[in-house]
């Protein structure tokens, strides 16, 4: 068990399941064990290229390179290797390439301007920059230009969230009240609150998965004959020299930054923050306190170690799929992920009003998409295909100590996401049972131990009822 932090006098905290991580185990194993490449220290592609791996060190020799290297350029201390004697070492002497030096050069807007002749303060040069242009600076999340840019659309998505999500709740709160009267108004006014949200999620979800579809369809790496996908090989071909259209950088740049606003709510949602005096007189020991005092938020998912983690691991692969030029990977994966997310956002936005035979049809919409996008293709065709045609990113020239480096960090974060969907399908399979032995509808997603176990909870634990001057006192 993983015990994590302490905050005021509550235990914030999260375990690892034994049989989740058994299941992580298994995911890994059976992966590398069924694709013989990982085990290959030659490889020959068809225009004669041959590569031998035989003498490169392994992956956490590179890691611990890489980092060493890393930290002596900030620090005088480039010839560590010398200082320490092992510069002539086969495996400590080999360096691990930067990512800026192995990948081309993308195109700068100063550049732009400069080779069409255009000014930079135009409006239309900026336009036909941004929107018209392949294989600009926008489409590596790691640049200056593609950063403000993702800032900029946060922004503006925090900005459209804060005047539509009243909105949205004053329409959960009518349909609720005329649904189930006036009463279930005031006894629900976190459910009207969480309402608002799941509409604004599949609101989005559904415009980005309308776009994904309409843009992503006739790519090559979607290409597929009857259920098999044999286009993914050109997920890797030809790389780094792969083209990023303006669509897939904008696409990229509005994921990053609704990944980022999600990432913002969950905290926001989950914690109470108080400020409190530090220097002020309490019961512990100690005669200083943290001037801030976190608590978990009434409205704190069930899910919340989940959904923490899984936006953690989302922000990495969108961030580092882009830096990296995997662009053509991390679309494929987003995809995916907001597809199977329009059926939940239904299925909770049905529950959250408790129309049954609604949330029934969703939930069983959900669970069947659930398993076609994140159960089957996440795992069988795209993290498949990452474990066999990775290595043709060396095909075009690329070093192969960058390949050897770096591949497990998106093997482990594919990994990482197929345990934390699992994890969410047996949540699922919970959900059904209880449907079917009880005949209640029951989000364990928001509460683990159930809804009317949470109201309990929340009478007991949430206000402490004392007696003064014959009223009640709550705090």
């Amino acid at each position: 068990m993983l015990k994590c932090l302490r905050m005021g006098k509550q235990k914030v905290g999260f375990t690892i399941d034994p049989y989740h991580g058994f299941v992580f185990c298994f995911v890994v194993f059976v992966g590398v064990v069924s694709n013989t490449d990982l085990t290959m220290t030659v490889f020959e592609f068809s225009n004669n290229i041959r590569i031998d791996l035989e003498d490169y060190p392994p992956a956490p020799v590179t890691w611990l390179t890489a980092t060493v290297d890393t930290v002596c350029s900030l620090l005088p201390c480039n010839d560590w290797r010398e200082s320490f004697g092992v510069q002539d070492d086969p495996w400590l002497s080999m360096r691990v390439p930067s990512l800026k030096e192995a990948r081309p050069e993308l195109l700068s807007y100063s550049q732009f301007c400069h080779d069409t002749g255009l000014p930079q303060t135009s409006a239309s040069s900026l336009y036909q920059y941004a929107f018209e242009t392949p294989s600009t600076t926008l489409g590596d999340l790691g640049n200056q230009s593609a950063l403000l840019a993702t800032l900029a659309v946060l922004i503006v998505l925090r900005l459209v969230k804060s005047v539509l999500l009243p909105l949205f709740s004053s329409y959960g709160r009518k349909a609720g009240r005329l649904t189930h009267g006036v009463q279930w108004e005031k006894d629900n006014e976190e459910r009207i609150q969480k309402f608002g949200e799941y509409v604004y999620r599949l609101l989005f979800h559904s415009v980005i998965s309308i776009f994904g579809i309409l843009y992503f369809r006739d790519t090559e790496w979607w290409r597929r004959e009857g259920f098999n996908f044999v286009g993914t090989k050109s997920l890797f071909e030809n790389y780094p020299e792969q083209s990023i259209a303006p669509s897939l950088a904008w696409y990229y740049i509005v994921q990053a930054a609704y990944n980022a606003d999600a990432m913002i709510s969950l905290l926001e949602i989950s914690f109470d923050v108080q400020f409190q005096n530090p220097f002020a007189k309490s019961k512990s020991k100690s005669k200083f306190q943290s001037p801030v005092a976190f608590r978990w938020s009434k409205n704190v998912r069930g899910d919340f170690s989940e959904m923490f983690v899984h936006h953690i691991v989302t922000n990495a692969l969108c961030f580092g799929s882009s830096i990296c030029r995997l662009n053509r990977t991390g679309s494929m994966v987003f995809l995916l992920h907001d597809v199977s997310d329009v059926p939940v956002d239904l299925s909770k936005l049905a529950n959250f009003l408790k129309w049954k035979v609604t949330t029934v049809v969703f939930f069983a919409t959900m669970t069947l998409t659930w398993m076609v996008t994140r159960l089957y293709l996440l795992p069988f065709v795209i993290f498949s295909a990452a474990l066999r045609y990775s290595h043709y990113t060396m095909q075009t020239g690329m070093d192969p100590m960058l390949w050897v480096c770096y591949r497990h960090f998106f093997y482990v974060m594919l990994s990482v996401l197929i345990l934390l969907h699992l994890s969410w399908f047996t949540m699922f399979i919970r959900m059904f049972l209880t449907l079917v032995t009880k005949n209640e509808c029951h989000d364990y997603s928001e509460h683990k131990n159930g809804e009317q176990s949470h109201l309990n909870a929340s009478t007991t634990n949430g206000s402490s009822v004392g007696v003064k001057n014959g009223k009640k006192k709550t705090s």
